[in-house]
C-alpha cells in the first residue's frame, strides 16, 4: 500500500509541476499572445497546480518518514529524516521552489503578467530539476554522466506533457466556436510552433532515455527479467503510443487546419484532433506514472536475481567462433544494410515494403544464428566479490568436489570421465569465458543431467558456489593471460586484476583503492633471491613512487625479507593472494602440468595500471632479463602514466 501511495504522490508532484511549466511554455512560446482566456493558463489554474505539487510532495515525504520509521524505533522522527538523510535534505531544498511557486501563484491573482508566467515556469523547472538529486542518479559514481541526462529527461518530458492540456483546450474551444477561442490563423501558428518544440523535446527525451537505459541496464536479462525492466518497457510502449497519435496530428490535422478555408471542415477535423490528443495525453500521464514507480524500484543493474524465462539468449561472443554460423551472421548483417539502403534510397511504397520484408528475414536469421542456450539463472549476478580470498576458497572446493571428473588440472580428464555419457568440459579452454556467471551458477546448482554432472545445491552453500565460479573464471583467464610479457602492450587493457584486502598497513585497505591514483607493482617474493630482490626494489622505491606507482610485496612460503622495507609487505592473506594470482602465471613456454593447478614459480611480478587492469608480468624463471634490472621497468611505467582510461573499471563481481 505504501508503495502505491508513494508512486501516486510522486505522480501528483511531477504532474502538477509539468502542468505549470508546460502550460506557460505553450502560451509564452507557442501562442505568443497574452489574452486572459479560459483555455490558456490563468492564475487560478496555476494556483491549483501549485497546490497539487505541494500535496504530492507532502504525501511523498510523509510516506518516506513512515518507511524510515519501520526500520527504526517505529516512531517518525522528522529531525532525523530531514537532517540525517540525503533524501530528507533534498526534500527540504525542494520545498523552497514549491512554496515560492504557491506564493507566486497567489500574488499573480492580482496581476497575471508575462513576468509572473515566466517566474512560475522557472520555479517549476527548478522543482523538477531537483528530483533526480533524491533518486537513483545521486548514487552514481560518475555523477554528472547520470545527473545531467536525468534532469534533461524530466524537463523535456514535463514541457511536452504539461503543454498537452493547453493544446487540447485550445483546439476544443476552437471546435466549439467559443467566444474566447483563438482564431484559425493564430491557432494554426501556435500548433505549428508546438509541433516543432515537441520534436526537440522528444529528441531530448529519447536520447537521454537511451543514455540512462544503457547506464541502468547491463544486458537483455535486466530488460526482460526484472521489475525495473518491465516498467521501462511499459514506459517505452506508452511513449510509442503517444508518439503514434502525435505523428497523426502533425502529419494530418495540422496541414488540413492550415490549408482548409471552410470552417465546417476545420471544426470537424478539430473534433477528431481533440480525441487524438486526449489519447496522447492519457498515454503521457501513464508514462509519468511508470516513471514514478521506476523511481522507487531497484535499478536492474543492482538486481541480483533477474529471472530469464526464455530457453535461449543472444550472444555474438559465444557464436562468432563457430565457423558454420559466421557466414549466416555476416549475411544477415549485409541484408540489413541493404534493406536500410533500399528504404533510404528509393523512398517508394513498394521499396519500403521490400526493405521491411528483407529486414524481417535478416533479423530472423540473425536471431537464430546468435541464439545460445539459456537458463533461469543466466543473468543472475554474483553477490560474492571477485576477491583472492574467494578464488582461493573456490580452488579448494574444486579440488574437493570436481577433480574426479574434470581432472586435477581442470582439463576434463578425471578418473570418472570415461564413465560419463558426455566428456567433462576442459575448463582451460576459452569457452568458460563465453558463458555467463549465471549459466555456471545454474549448472553447479541444478547439474547437467544429460552429461552426468550432479547438482551441488544441497552440498555447497550459495557463497561456496560463487567462490567456485570465481575460481573457474580466474582459471580460464589464466590460459588467456599466457600472452602477458614484461612489456606493456599499448592501449590493450583487458584482464582485470583480482582484488584483495590489505591488512596491517596505514594506507589503502584494498588493492582497488589505488585506482585512479597509482599503478601497482605486485611482487611475489620467494626462493633464495627474495631478500636481494626486495632490497633492490627498496633502493629504487623513491624513483618508482615518483612515477605514480606503489609496490606491494607478498612473501611466498618461508621467505625471509628485510624488516625495514619502505613498501607494504602483505603477510596476512599472502597464501590466498598467491593461490589466486598463481592461476595467472602460465606462460607461452609453460602452460603448467596437466595433472595439477599450481605452477613451480618462486617469484612473479605483476604490473597493474591505475585503472585496475593487469598490463604486464615478469616471471624470473621464465625470462632471465625482464625487470631484473629495475630500470627496465621505468619505460613501462611511463607508458602507463601517459595512457588515458581505455575501459571502465573492472567489475567487482563476475558477470
Amino acid at each position: 500500500m505504501l508503495e502505491f501511495l508513494s508512486a501516486a504522490s510522486r505522480f501528483l508532484s511531477v504532474a502538477g509541476a509539468s502542468w505549470i511549466i508546460g502550460s506557460c511554455v505553450f502560451q509564452l512560446w507557442c501562442v505568443r499572445t497574452y489574452p486572459n482566456r479560459g483555455e490558456l493558463p490563468s492564475a487560478w489554474t496555476l494556483l491549483v497546480a501549485s497546490l497539487v505539487v505541494l500535496v504530492g510532495h507532502s504525501g511523498l515525504m510523509w510516506i518516506q518518514a513512515l518507511t524510515l520509521a519501520q526500520f527504526g524505533s517505529g516512531q517518525t522522527n522528522w529531525h532525523d529524516l530531514i537532517k540525517g538523510t540525503h533524501i530528507g535534505q533534498v526534500w527540504l531544498i525542494r520545498v523552497y521552489p514549491a512554496a515560492l511557486l504557491l506564493l507566486g501563484s497567489c500574488l499573480a491573482l492580482t496581476r497575471w503578467t508575462v513576468q509572473a508566467r515566466w517566474a512560475c515556469a522557472v520555479l517549476s523547472a527548478a522543482y523538477l530539476a531537483l528530483i533526480p538529486w533524491g533518486g537513483h542518479a545521486a548514487a552514481a559514481e560518475t555523477l554528472w554522466m547520470v545527473m545531467v541526462p536525468n534532469i534533461l529527461h524530466i524537463l523535456a518530458m514535463s514541457i511536452w506533457l504539461g503543454a498537452l492540456p493547453s493544446w487540447l483546450l485550445s483546439v476544443r474551444s476552437y471546435a466549439r466556436k467559443d467566444a474566447s477561442a483563438l482564431s484559425g490563423p493564430v491557432l494554426t501558428l501556435a500548433l505549428q510552433r508546438f509541433s516543432r518544440l515537441s520534436v526537440v523535446m522528444m529528441t531530448v527525451i529519447v536520447s537521454s532515455g537511451l543514455w540512462l537505459a544503457d547506464f541502468y541496464l547491463e544486458n537483455e536479462g535486466d530488460l526482460l527479467g526484472t521489475a525495473y525492466g518491465g516498467l521501462l518497457l511499459a514506459k517505452v510502449s506508452l511513449l510509442a503510443l503517444a508518439l503514434f497519435f502525435a505523428n497523426k496530428l502533425r502529419t494530418r490535422f495540422l496541414p488540413e487546419l492550415a490549408s482548409s478555408n471552410r470552417d465546417s471542415v476545420r471544426t470537424s477535423r478539430a473534433d477528431a484532433a481533440v480525441q487524438h490528443v486526449g489519447v496522447e495525453l492519457a498515454a503521457a500521464l501513464a508514462v509519468v506514472m511508470c516513471a514514478a514507480w521506476l523511481a522507487q524500484t531497484t535499478p536492474a543493474l543492482h538486481e541480483s536475481t533477474p529471472y530469464w524465462w526464455l530457453p535461449f539468449r543472444w550472444s555474438i561472443e559465444a557464436t562468432w567462433s563457430d565457423s558454420a554460423l559466421r557466414p549466416w551472421i555476416l549475411g544477415s548483417i549485409a541484408a540489413l544494410t541493404a534493406a536500410v539502403g533500399i528504404a533510404a534510397g528509393l523512398r517508394r511504397t513498394h521499396a519500403v515494403y521490400l526493405a521491411a520484408l528483407l529486414a524481417g528475414m535478416a533479423l530472423t536469421v540473425l536471431a537464430w544464428a546468435l541464439a545460445v542456450p539459456a537458463y533461469p539463472d543466466t543473468f543472475r549476478r554474483s553477490q560474492v566479490p571477485y576477491l583472492t580470498l574467494s578464488v582461493s576458497s573456490g580452488r579448494e572446493l574444486f579440488n574437493e568436489h570436481c577433480v574426479s571428473c574434470h581432472g586435477s588440472g581442470g582439463l576434463g580428464d578425471g578418473v570418472l570421465a570415461k564413465n560419463l555419457p558426455v566428456p567433462p568440459a576442459n575448463l582451460s579452454e576459452p569457452h568458460t569465458a563465453l558463458h555467463t556467471a549465471g549459466d555456471m551458477h545454474w549448472w553447479l546448482s541444478q547439474g547437467i543431467p544429460e552429461s552426468g554432472m550432479p547438482g551441488l545445491a544441497s552440498v555447497l552453500s550459495e557463497d561456496d558456489r560463487w567462490d567456485l565460479i570465481n575460481f573457474l573464471r580466474a582459471f580460464s583467464q589464466g590460459f588467456e593471460s599466457r600472452v602477458l610479457r614484461a612489456s606493456v602492450v599499448p592501449n590493450q587493457a583487458w584482464l582485470g586484476a583480482i582484488n584483495f584486502y590489505i591488512e596491517g598497513d596505514k594506507g589503502p585497505s584494498e588493492l582497488k583503492a589505488y585506482r585512479d591514483s597509482h599503478n601497482v607493482l605486485l611482487v611475489f617474493l620467494g626462493g633464495k633471491e627474495a631478500a636481494d630482490r626486495a632490497q633492490r626494489l627498496a633502493s629504487a622505491y623513491p624513483e618508482i613512487q615518483s612515477k605514480r606507482t606503489q609496490i606491494l610485496a607478498v612473501p611466498l612460503g618461508d621467505s625471509l625479507l628485510p624488516a625495514d622495507l619502505p613498501f607494504p609487505v602483505l603477510k596476512s592473506g599472502a597464501a590466498d593472494i598467491w593461490a589466486a594470482y598463481e592461476l595467472l602465471t602460465r606462460t607461452i613456454g609453460d602452460r603448467g602440468s596437466p595433472d595439477r593447478l599450481d605452477m613451480n614459480w618462486t617469484h612473479a611480478e605483476f604490473l597493474i595500471d591505475r585503472f585496475g587492469y593487469l598490463r604486464a608480468r615478469w616471471i624470473a624463471q621464465d625470462d632471465d632479463v625482464g625487470w631484473s634490472v629495475v630500470e627496465n621497468l621505468y619505460p613501462e611505467l611511463q607508458l602507463l602514466n601517459d595512457e588515458p582510461r581505455l575501459r571502465p573499471p573492472p567489475d567487482d563481481h563476475i558477470h
